[in-house]
C-alpha cells in the first residue's frame, strides 16, 4: 500500500545560468540543481534551476509590456509608446516605472482620410502589482498607480483613467490564463499547486524567482519529477 505525504517544494530560478545565489530556508533539502531548459514566460531559456524539499513538512503531513505596446499601434485610433520599464520587487510586490505616451489618431469621415493626431497624453507611470495565491492559483492585482511629469490634454483624456482600465483588463486576462496561474509542467502533472512566489534583483542585476508549491504524493514523486525535468525542462507550455 502506497503511503502519501503532503510535500512542500521550493523552485528557485536564476535566469541565464548565473551562479545560484538564493539560499533555501532552514529545513529544506536540495534534491535537484542543474542548468535546465525553462519556458516560464513564452521565451525559452536555459536557467539555473534548483528544487528544495521540506522533508520535515512531509513527515508532519503538513505578458510582456513591450510586446503589448508594439501590438497596439492603430493607424486610426489608439497608439501607445513607452520607454524601457524599470522593475523592482519591494516587499513581495512587483513595481515597474516607465514613461508612457497615449495618442488618439483620427482618419476623418468613415476612416478614409489621412491620419491626424486628435489628442496626446503622456506621463511617468509608477505601477505596483500584488501577486497572491487563491485556491492554489497564482494571481496578481493592481495595488498602486501614480502618474507624474504629465503632458498633453489631461482634462479631456485623463491618462490615469485610460491606463488603469488597460491594466485591469490585461490583469483579468492574465489571471484566467492557465499558463500563468497553474504550476508549470511537470509539477502540475504531480498535483503541485502554488503556495507563494517571491522575486528579487541581486547586486549583479540578476532576477531570482522563488516559488513554493505543495502536493500530496507517494515516495516516488520526486524521482519522477527529476526524471521529467531532466528530460523536458520546466515549462508553462502545454505539450501535445
Amino acid at each position: 500500500m502506497r503511503k502519501n505525504f503532503l510535500f512542500s517544494l521550493l523552485l528557485i530560478v536564476v535566469a541565464f545560468t548565473a551562479p545560484l545565489r538564493a539560499q533555501a530556508p532552514q529545513g529544506f533539502t536540495q534534491i535537484y540543481h542543474e542548468p535546465t531548459k525553462a519556458n516560464l514566460g513564452g521565451r525559452p531559456v536555459v536557467a539555473d534551476i534548483a528544487l528544495f524539499v521540506d522533508a520535515a513538512a512531509a513527515k508532519r503531513r503538513d505578458q510582456d509590456l513591450k510586446n503589448w505596446v508594439a501590438s497596439n499601434q492603430n493607424r486610426c485610433g489608439e497608439r501607445w509608446n513607452a520607454d524601457t520599464p524599470r522593475i523592482s520587487f519591494p516587499s513581495g510586490m512587483i513595481r515597474f516605472a516607465l514613461y508612457l505616451e497615449y495618442e488618439v489618431w483620427n482618419c476623418g469621415l468613415r476612416g478614409r482620410g489621412e491620419p491626424g493626431r486628435f489628442a496626446r497624453e503622456a506621463g511617468a507611470i509608477d505601477v505596483t502589482l500584488e501577486p497572491y495565491i487563491e485556491e492554489g492559483k497564482l494571481q496578481v492585482r493592481l495595488s498602486e498607480l501614480s502618474i507624474d511629469e504629465r503632458a498633453g490634454v489631461s482634462q479631456y483624456l485623463p491618462l490615469e483613467f485610460v491606463t488603469r482600465n488597460v491594466l485591469e483588463r490585461e490583469l483579468a486576462k492574465l489571471n484566467k490564463n492557465k499558463k500563468f496561474y497553474q504550476a508549470p509542467k511537470p509539477l502540475i502533472d504531480e498535483g503541485f499547486s502554488y503556495v507563494s512566489m517571491d522575486a528579487e534583483i541581486t547586486s549583479d542585476k540578476r532576477v531570482v524567482i522563488t516559488a513554493r508549491y505543495q502536493a500530496k504524493g507517494d515516495a516516488a514523486t520526486f524521482d519522477r519529477l527529476i526524471t521529467a525535468i531532466r528530460r523536458d525542462g520546466i515549462t508553462q507550455e502545454q505539450r501535445r
